[in-house]
């Protein structure tokens, strides 16, 4: 069985999207791992993840990863498994 997945995503202070800005989709261990390094949290901004509804195009959007926390990723050897770069699967239809 593949490990639980989670995305990252940004809370900026003051700012209330739509839509999480999401940059990476990783296993829930690397999540923790991210988002719990001091390195990833700033006075206006921090890291956060969650399992919740990881597929709604709604409530997420993709963004650009600027390379801030390259450091951390190659630090933690975390692997990403989807980022902006990477196409969303194709819809899967049920048969009528």
């Amino acid at each position: 069985m593949p490990p639980a997945e989670a995305l990252v995503f940004i809370a900026s202070k003051h700012t209330n999207p739509v839509r999480r800005r999401v940059l990476w989709r990783v296993s829930v261990e690397d999540a923790k791992k991210i988002c719990s390094d001091p390195r990833t949290a700033g006075p206006h901004y921090m890291l956060c993840f969650t399992t919740e509804n990881i597929d709604d195009p709604a409530s997420f959007v993709y963004v650009p990863d600027n390379g801030r926390h390259a450091d951390v990723l190659r630090d933690h050897r975390i692997r990403i498994l989807r980022d902006h770069t990477t196409p969303r699967p194709a819809a899967t239809r049920q048969p009528k």
